[in-house]
Protein backbone atom coordinates (compact mmCIF):
# COMPACT_ATOMS: atom_id res chain seq x y z
CA UNK A 1 0.00 0.00 0.00
CA UNK A 2 2.76 2.56 0.69
CA UNK A 3 4.69 1.53 -2.54
CA UNK A 4 1.16 2.06 -3.92
CA UNK A 5 0.91 6.22 -2.83
CA UNK A 6 4.78 6.73 -3.71
CA UNK A 7 4.40 5.35 -6.87
CA UNK A 8 1.18 7.53 -7.70
CA UNK A 9 2.99 10.58 -5.50
CA UNK A 10 6.16 10.09 -8.29
CA UNK A 11 3.38 10.16 -11.06
CA UNK A 12 1.32 12.77 -10.22
CA UNK A 13 4.76 15.04 -9.78
CA UNK A 14 5.74 14.27 -13.18
CA UNK A 15 2.58 14.95 -14.79
CA UNK A 16 2.77 18.37 -12.62
CA UNK A 17 6.27 19.30 -13.96
CA UNK A 18 5.58 18.19 -17.52
CA UNK A 19 2.25 20.55 -17.30
CA UNK A 20 4.43 23.46 -15.91
CA UNK A 21 7.04 23.64 -18.66
CA UNK A 22 4.66 23.93 -21.28
CA UNK A 23 4.39 26.86 -23.32
CA UNK A 24 1.28 28.75 -24.34
CA UNK A 25 0.84 29.94 -28.83
CA UNK A 26 0.43 33.59 -29.73
CA UNK A 27 -0.19 34.77 -32.79
CA UNK A 28 0.91 38.20 -34.07
CA UNK A 29 -0.17 39.84 -37.04
CA UNK A 30 1.53 43.01 -38.55
CA UNK A 31 0.28 44.84 -41.79
CA UNK A 32 0.76 48.33 -43.01
CA UNK A 33 -3.10 49.40 -43.82
CA UNK A 34 -2.36 52.54 -46.01
CA UNK A 35 -5.19 54.57 -44.39
CA UNK A 36 -3.62 58.17 -45.48
CA UNK A 37 -5.04 61.38 -44.06
CA UNK A 38 -8.24 62.22 -45.38
CA UNK A 39 -6.85 65.39 -47.37
CA UNK A 40 -5.55 62.13 -49.77
CA UNK A 41 -8.67 59.85 -51.83
CA UNK A 42 -7.22 56.40 -51.31
CA UNK A 43 -10.94 54.63 -50.49
CA UNK A 44 -10.19 54.72 -47.14
CA UNK A 45 -13.26 54.51 -45.86
CA UNK A 46 -14.42 51.43 -49.24
CA UNK A 47 -11.64 50.07 -47.61
CA UNK A 48 -11.43 49.86 -43.78
CA UNK A 49 -14.32 47.60 -42.65
CA UNK A 50 -13.44 44.87 -45.25
CA UNK A 51 -9.83 45.51 -43.93
CA UNK A 52 -11.57 45.19 -40.12
CA UNK A 53 -12.74 41.64 -41.13
CA UNK A 54 -9.86 40.50 -42.09
CA UNK A 55 -8.16 41.32 -38.89
CA UNK A 56 -11.06 39.19 -37.12
CA UNK A 57 -10.83 36.32 -38.83
CA UNK A 58 -7.23 36.38 -38.91
CA UNK A 59 -7.25 34.50 -35.35
CA UNK A 60 -4.47 36.81 -34.44
CA UNK A 61 -3.75 37.75 -30.55
CA UNK A 62 -2.31 40.59 -31.06
CA UNK A 63 -2.18 42.89 -34.37
CA UNK A 64 0.33 45.97 -35.04
CA UNK A 65 -1.25 48.17 -37.84
CA UNK A 66 1.06 50.85 -40.02
CA UNK A 67 -0.59 54.01 -41.61
CA UNK A 68 -3.37 54.13 -39.40
CA UNK A 69 -3.71 58.12 -40.43
CA UNK A 70 -7.26 58.40 -41.39
CA UNK A 71 -9.29 59.46 -38.67
CA UNK A 72 -12.78 58.41 -39.48
CA UNK A 73 -11.12 54.82 -40.97
CA UNK A 74 -9.21 54.60 -37.32
CA UNK A 75 -12.65 55.11 -35.37
CA UNK A 76 -14.21 52.59 -37.57
CA UNK A 77 -11.00 50.01 -37.28
CA UNK A 78 -11.96 50.65 -33.54
CA UNK A 79 -15.92 49.81 -33.30
CA UNK A 80 -15.21 47.25 -36.12
CA UNK A 81 -12.84 44.94 -33.89
CA UNK A 82 -14.55 46.24 -30.36
CA UNK A 83 -16.04 42.34 -28.67
CA UNK A 84 -12.68 40.70 -30.19
CA UNK A 85 -9.89 43.43 -29.93
CA UNK A 86 -10.85 45.48 -26.62
CA UNK A 87 -7.49 46.80 -25.82
CA UNK A 88 -5.75 49.25 -28.06
CA UNK A 89 -3.15 52.17 -28.09
CA UNK A 90 -3.68 55.83 -28.36
CA UNK A 91 -3.04 57.79 -30.87
CA UNK A 92 -0.25 59.30 -29.24
CA UNK A 93 0.97 62.95 -29.76
CA UNK A 94 0.73 64.77 -33.49
CA UNK A 95 3.07 65.86 -35.35
CA UNK A 96 2.92 70.09 -36.63
CA UNK A 97 0.37 68.59 -39.18
CA UNK A 98 -1.85 67.62 -36.84
CA UNK A 99 -0.86 63.75 -37.82
CA UNK A 100 0.25 61.09 -35.30
CA UNK A 101 2.56 57.95 -36.00
CA UNK A 102 0.15 56.24 -37.65
CA UNK A 103 0.89 52.99 -35.71
CA UNK A 104 -1.71 50.92 -34.13
CA UNK A 105 -1.45 48.24 -31.30
CA UNK A 106 -4.76 46.32 -30.88
CA UNK A 107 -4.56 43.43 -28.59
CA UNK A 108 -6.82 40.10 -26.59
CA UNK A 109 -5.51 40.87 -23.46
CA UNK A 110 -4.68 43.93 -21.19
CA UNK A 111 -2.23 46.22 -21.92
CA UNK A 112 -0.54 47.34 -18.51
CA UNK A 113 1.88 50.18 -19.58
CA UNK A 114 2.05 52.01 -22.83
CA UNK A 115 4.74 54.53 -24.33
CA UNK A 116 5.55 55.95 -27.16
CA UNK A 117 9.68 57.37 -28.20
CA UNK A 118 9.08 60.05 -31.04
CA UNK A 119 12.28 59.71 -33.61
CA UNK A 120 14.17 62.88 -33.99
CA UNK A 121 14.92 62.09 -37.86
CA UNK A 122 12.25 62.49 -40.78
CA UNK A 123 12.05 63.32 -44.18
CA UNK A 124 9.80 64.46 -47.34
CA UNK A 125 6.35 63.55 -46.77
CA UNK A 126 6.97 60.60 -43.49
CA UNK A 127 8.38 64.70 -41.89
CA UNK A 128 4.05 65.18 -42.14
CA UNK A 129 3.65 62.35 -39.43
CA UNK A 130 5.59 61.93 -35.96
CA UNK A 131 6.90 59.03 -36.19
CA UNK A 132 8.11 56.38 -33.46
CA UNK A 133 7.63 53.67 -32.04
CA UNK A 134 4.89 52.57 -29.37
CA UNK A 135 6.15 49.93 -26.92
CA UNK A 136 3.16 48.10 -24.82
CA UNK A 137 3.44 45.66 -22.39
CA UNK A 138 0.62 43.23 -22.21
CA UNK A 139 -0.70 40.82 -19.67
CA UNK A 140 -2.24 37.46 -20.40
CA UNK A 141 -2.68 34.85 -18.25
CA UNK A 142 0.16 33.22 -16.37
CA UNK A 143 2.63 35.64 -18.86
CA UNK A 144 3.33 39.40 -19.13
CA UNK A 145 5.04 40.38 -22.54
CA UNK A 146 6.09 43.66 -24.28
CA UNK A 147 5.36 44.43 -28.06
CA UNK A 148 6.95 47.30 -30.41
CA UNK A 149 5.28 48.85 -33.56
CA UNK A 150 7.14 51.02 -35.78
CA UNK A 151 7.05 52.40 -39.52
CA UNK A 152 10.63 53.72 -40.42
CA UNK A 153 11.61 56.32 -43.31
CA UNK A 154 10.71 55.31 -46.66
CA UNK A 155 12.40 55.95 -49.61
CA UNK A 156 15.81 54.42 -51.07
CA UNK A 157 17.68 57.46 -51.54
CA UNK A 158 20.66 58.27 -49.73
CA UNK A 159 19.13 61.05 -47.03
CA UNK A 160 16.14 58.43 -46.46
CA UNK A 161 18.94 55.67 -46.04
CA UNK A 162 20.47 57.90 -43.38
CA UNK A 163 17.12 58.60 -41.45
CA UNK A 164 16.67 55.04 -41.20
CA UNK A 165 19.92 54.34 -39.39
CA UNK A 166 19.28 57.33 -37.48
CA UNK A 167 15.70 55.87 -36.59
CA UNK A 168 16.25 52.38 -35.84
CA UNK A 169 19.48 53.92 -33.54
CA UNK A 170 16.59 55.58 -31.39
CA UNK A 171 14.38 52.05 -31.61
CA UNK A 172 17.08 49.73 -30.59
CA UNK A 173 17.49 52.66 -27.40
CA UNK A 174 14.03 52.22 -26.45
CA UNK A 175 13.65 48.43 -27.10
CA UNK A 176 16.92 47.93 -25.48
CA UNK A 177 15.69 49.37 -21.93
CA UNK A 178 13.72 47.03 -21.63
CA UNK A 179 15.03 43.93 -19.12
CA UNK A 180 16.92 41.33 -21.46
CA UNK A 181 15.19 38.63 -19.50
CA UNK A 182 11.60 39.86 -20.76
CA UNK A 183 9.55 38.49 -23.79
CA UNK A 184 9.96 41.55 -26.80
CA UNK A 185 7.94 41.22 -30.28
CA UNK A 186 8.65 44.44 -32.82
CA UNK A 187 7.05 44.29 -35.64
CA UNK A 188 6.42 47.11 -38.05
CA UNK A 189 7.13 48.58 -41.61
CA UNK A 190 10.74 48.59 -41.53
CA UNK A 191 11.59 49.82 -45.78
CA UNK A 192 14.61 47.43 -45.10
CA UNK A 193 15.00 44.82 -47.65
CA UNK A 194 17.17 41.17 -46.31
CA UNK A 195 20.00 42.05 -48.44
CA UNK A 196 20.17 45.56 -47.51
CA UNK A 197 23.12 46.79 -46.00
CA UNK A 198 21.38 48.23 -43.39
CA UNK A 199 19.74 45.14 -42.42
CA UNK A 200 23.40 44.15 -40.70
CA UNK A 201 22.39 47.07 -38.44
CA UNK A 202 19.23 46.21 -37.98
CA UNK A 203 19.83 42.66 -36.59
CA UNK A 204 22.80 43.58 -34.51
CA UNK A 205 21.09 46.88 -32.93
CA UNK A 206 18.09 45.26 -32.08
CA UNK A 207 19.41 41.28 -31.25
CA UNK A 208 17.09 40.35 -33.96
CA UNK A 209 17.29 37.38 -36.78
CA UNK A 210 15.35 36.98 -40.07
CA UNK A 211 12.76 35.09 -39.55
CA UNK A 212 12.30 31.81 -41.35
CA UNK A 213 9.97 32.45 -43.91
CA UNK A 214 7.34 29.29 -44.87
CA UNK A 215 6.27 28.87 -48.47
CA UNK A 216 4.75 30.68 -50.87
CA UNK A 217 4.95 33.98 -50.47
CA UNK A 218 7.54 35.80 -49.89
CA UNK A 219 6.93 40.10 -50.28
CA UNK A 220 5.09 42.39 -48.50
CA UNK A 221 5.35 45.52 -50.98
CA UNK A 222 6.10 47.16 -54.29
CA UNK A 223 3.08 45.36 -56.21
CA UNK A 224 2.33 46.46 -59.50
CA UNK A 225 -1.11 44.92 -59.74
CA UNK A 226 -2.22 47.41 -57.03
CA UNK A 227 -3.38 51.03 -57.79
CA UNK A 228 -3.10 52.58 -54.60
CA UNK A 229 0.38 53.87 -54.79
CA UNK A 230 2.51 53.83 -57.75
CA UNK A 231 5.99 51.15 -57.47
CA UNK A 232 9.36 51.14 -59.65
CA UNK A 233 10.84 47.59 -59.47
CA UNK A 234 9.94 44.01 -58.39
CA UNK A 235 8.14 43.42 -55.35
CA UNK A 236 9.80 43.48 -51.54
CA UNK A 237 9.97 42.15 -48.22
CA UNK A 238 10.15 44.82 -46.12
CA UNK A 239 7.52 44.24 -43.42
CA UNK A 240 9.04 42.03 -40.24
CA UNK A 241 7.73 40.28 -36.95
CA UNK A 242 11.28 40.01 -34.51
CA UNK A 243 11.43 38.20 -31.40
CA UNK A 244 14.24 39.64 -29.85
CA UNK A 245 16.36 37.13 -28.79
CA UNK A 246 15.25 35.61 -25.24
CA UNK A 247 15.39 31.86 -23.48
CA UNK A 248 11.68 32.56 -22.55
CA UNK A 249 10.50 31.14 -25.96
CA UNK A 250 10.62 31.04 -29.63
CA UNK A 251 9.45 31.88 -32.75
CA UNK A 252 7.96 28.90 -34.43
CA UNK A 253 6.27 30.45 -38.06
CA UNK A 254 6.29 33.19 -40.04
CA UNK A 255 4.75 33.54 -43.27
CA UNK A 256 2.72 36.55 -45.63
CA UNK A 257 -0.49 36.55 -46.27
CA UNK A 258 -1.72 38.49 -49.11
CA UNK A 259 -5.36 40.11 -48.66
CA UNK A 260 -7.20 40.76 -51.64
CA UNK A 261 -11.40 41.45 -52.34
CA UNK A 262 -14.13 39.12 -54.08
CA UNK A 263 -13.16 41.16 -57.32
CA UNK A 264 -9.21 40.42 -56.76
CA UNK A 265 -8.35 43.92 -55.67
CA UNK A 266 -5.64 44.53 -53.15
CA UNK A 267 -7.30 46.51 -49.64
CA UNK A 268 -3.98 47.66 -49.45
CA UNK A 269 -0.55 48.21 -51.05
CA UNK A 270 1.02 45.98 -48.55
CA UNK A 271 0.55 42.16 -47.93
CA UNK A 272 -0.13 40.95 -44.13
CA UNK A 273 2.84 39.42 -42.11
CA UNK A 274 1.72 36.65 -39.62
CA UNK A 275 4.29 34.86 -36.75
CA UNK A 276 3.58 32.42 -34.20
CA UNK A 277 5.12 32.66 -30.91
CA UNK A 278 6.01 30.03 -28.31
CA UNK A 279 6.32 31.66 -24.78
CA UNK A 280 7.38 29.26 -22.05
CA UNK A 281 4.77 29.75 -18.95
CA UNK A 282 5.13 29.90 -15.19
CA UNK A 283 8.27 32.53 -16.03
CA UNK A 284 6.12 35.26 -14.51
CA UNK A 285 9.16 37.12 -12.30
CA UNK A 286 11.16 36.92 -15.71
CA UNK A 287 8.93 39.86 -16.59
CA UNK A 288 9.63 42.60 -14.43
Amino acid sequence: MKFRRLLFFFIFFFFSLKASAQSDKLKVVSWNVFLRPGILRDGQMNRVSHIADHIIGCGADIVVLQEVFHKRARRRMIQKLEGRFNYFTSQGPKSFFGVGSGVMIFSKHPMIEEKFVPYSKSRGADACAKKGVILVKIRSPQKEFYVAGTHLQAGSYPAAKRVRKSQLSELANAVNSISDSSFLILAGDFNITPDDQLFAYLSGSLNVKLPDLSPPLNATANFSDQDLFPVDGKPVWIDYIFLKETQKGKQKKTWIQEIRSIENERFSDHNMVCSVFEINKNSKELYD
